[in-house]
């Protein structure tokens, strides 16, 4: 055999069937053989990680087992199983290679890797061109991920009809146009160069939300943009050029043309977001399994059961957490007995010098408005050296769990100077050992202290019994050293968190969330683009896009404006504005409510409820516009003959 005929006989080979079965088995055998080798590494302590902790617990002759301590370990660390996450990069490394096979490059994707391999192992050995190595070797990993995905994605589109047609030709152009391939790229290094650009200096904890934050973010971003802009120009381009008569006249129906588009952009999302999620997870993993503060190995602490870098990480990062706040007692209803007397009381009193005080229905709700909103805050408000007590009530599926639940507190006083600490004293009257916590604190910032859930009663209720200073033991029995001024709590300032649910399944409800909010800006692209030039429809689509985004943000922003004056007077300007602006945030409340990316940084639960809720309204809001987009499209002469 000649050396050019080298090729197409390979070729011929990874194309026959017997090649791919085979290859497969080989494949299965494989990974399957590492993952049972690094499992059982992990049971008899060779690799370090949370199963080697549990081992210890459960083999250790002089650990109580009903301590509270010791519950609370197992508590943060059951989620925390590494054969876990080496089961997901096993089943990754099994779909994608069976895959590869099955498309009949088994042998192309072989040779690409051992080459890969030849030139990034030489510089995995050097310090200096150790990061060039791991980039390099990231680089190819995500490539070709996305690769034979999309190859896979284009068999699945292989069926008859033009919806299918059409967006199997919309997945080639996405590797064609330079709007889009110039994105696909620059997400793909984006993530590879990523994770050589973190501190290792830093806590681990904040490694993984840097992590995080920036991953996920970027991602989300960067698909938005690749969506909006790729989903116009595609349209917009072959009504431009011409090139959507050879469609419409075949003839295909406009509700088969557009939806063909859709699906094509959200088949390509998807590939996207799987291979980026994928490399986001087991990265994510990967760097949950390095050494902590105060770790010798990953989750093996020197002078405890588990550091608190760790304690923190597992607790309160790597996992979904659920929230519960201060509680306004009955006795501050707005609406109850008990506040009207107050309000009718202080205008009596009022209308004693001032006749006409508050006589119009207008100006009563003004002053109960103000009255309302200074015994709330008066509430809120603790002098120095005296005690308030809240209650945070609904607690009970965190007392039933051996997991810690998280106290998140903040408070406000002297303008928040940098400068300025307090010592503020927490007892918790339901606890075991109720004697006070001194904490000392920064004005304006939250901050977290771990607490026990035997802290809360059988009803699922939790009082904290909170002293404006620091609480002391003396000769003469409890005294304060008062802070010097008054501490007000904000809104949600008093925050109790806990374990709901793992890290691992919240991360899925996350990237789902993602990839429902990326279809429906390709229902955006699609409706834009089917009456507007591709620059109208690019500013239309963006400016919804960062309004969605923003529409927290917009209503907040339109409650602080306000609609009336000082002396409650409606301002018809800023009546008008506040009105708008909240309309306008209101009618994507339910998209930006959800959150996804905060949700998964700060370690809080994205419910399966929330993930219902959100995809049912923005799934309502994608068949309007498609329906819109449709009857648009039908009224659009885009095949008649001019002459020219």
């Amino acid at each position: 055999m000649k050396l050019r005929e080298i090729p197409g006989a390979l070729d011929r080979v990874q194309r026959a069937r017997w090649f791919k079965v085979a290859a497969s088995i080989m494949i299965v055998l494989i990974v399957v053989g590492g993952y049972v080798w690094y499992t059982v590494g992990v049971e008899n302590g060779t690799f370090a990680g949370a199963d080697a902790v549990l081992h210890r617990l459960d083999t250790s002759d002089s650990i109580n087992e009903n301590d509270p301590r010791v519950q609370m370990v197992r508590g943060i660390l059951s989620d925390a199983s590494v054969t876990i996450s080496a089961a997901v990069a096993a089943a990754a490394a099994i779909a994608v290679g069976v895959i590869v096979v099955w498309l009949g490059l088994g042998i192309t994707y072989l040779v690409i890797g051992l080459a890969a391999a030849l030139i990034a192992g030489p510089m995995l050995l050097l310090e200096s061109t150790e990061v060039y190595g791991k980039l390099l070797l990231g680089v190819l990993l995500l490539a070709a991920s996305f690769t034979a995905l999309m190859q896979a994605l284009r068999v699945l589109f292989s069926g008859s009809g033009p919806v299918m047609g059409i967006a199997r030709n919309l997945l080639t152009e996405a590797v064609r146009m330079k709007i889009s391939l110039v994105l696909i790229i620059l997400m793909i290094l984006g993530l590879a160069v990523l994770p050589g650009m973190l501190d290792g200096d830093q806590p681990l904890r904040y490694r993984v939300q840097s992590f995080f934050q920036y991953s996920v973010t970027g991602v989300f971003w960067i698909l938005a943009f690749l969506t909006l802009a790729f989903g116009i120009a595609s349209i917009t381009s072959e009504q431009r050029d011409k090139t959507i008569w050879q469609t419409v006249t075949k003839p295909v129906a406009a509700w088969k043309y557009l939806l063909g588009k859709w699906l094509g952009l959200v088949g390509l999302n998807a590939v996207l977001l799987l291979v980026s999620s994928s490399g986001i997870f087991l990265f994510a993993e990967y760097l949950r399994n390095q050494p902590a503060i105060g770790e010798t190995r990953a989750y093996l602490a020197t002078d405890s059961a588990v550091s608190e870098d760790r304690f923190i990480l597992e607790s309160r990062v790597m996992t979904a957490r659920e929230s519960k706040f201060m509680e306004i007692p009955e006795r501050f209803s707005r609406d109850g007995e008990i506040f009207q007397q107050r309000v009718d009381q202080f205008i009596a009193k009022e209308r004693l010098t001032d006749p006409n005080f508050a006589t119009t229905p207008s100006d009563y709700k003004y002053v109960a408005s103000n009255l309302y909103t200074a015994m709330i805050r008066a509430y809120r408000s603790i002098p120095p050296g005296e005690s308030r007590l809240y209650t945070i009530s609904g607690l009970e599926k965190a007392r039933n769990q051996s997991s810690p639940i998280t106290l998140r507190f903040r408070i406000d006083s002297q303008g928040n100077r940098p400068d300025a600490f307090y010592d503020m004293t927490f007892s918790l009257p339901y606890s075991q050992d109720p004697a006070p916590l001194v904490k000392r604190m920064g004005l304006g910032f939250y901050h977290n202290i771990s607490l026990t859930p035997e802290s809360i009663n059988e009803d699922g209720v939790l009082d904290i019994l909170i002293f404006n200073g620091k609480v002391i033991k003396g000769e003469q029995g409890m005294g304060i050293i008062p802070n010097p001024s008054t501490a007000s709590i904000p809104e949600r300032g008093l925050e109790i968190s806990y374990r709901a649910g793992g890290y691992r399944t919240n991360f899925m409800r996350v990237m789902l969330v993602m990839w429902v909010k990326l279809a429906f800006l390709a229902m955006l692209a699609v409706w834009t683009s089917t009456f507007l030039s591709f620059p109208v429809a690019c500013l239309v689509s963006f400016g919804v896009f960062m309004i969605a985004e923003m529409s927290g943000f917009l209503i907040s922003a339109a409650d602080l404006y306000g609609t009336t004056d000082q002396k409650g007077n409606i301002v018809w300007v800023k009546f008008i504005t506040t009105n708008i602006t909240n309309l306008v945030g209101q009618l994507f409340s339910v998209y930006s409510d959800m959150k996804p990316v905060r949700r998964l940084v700060d370690g809080r639960m994205m419910p399966w409820s929330s993930v219902a809720v959100g995809t049912g309204v923005l799934a309502t809001i994608t068949v309007l516009l498609f329906g819109l987009a449709v009857g648009i499209f039908r009224k659009r002469e885009l095949a008649t003959y001019s002459g020219n």
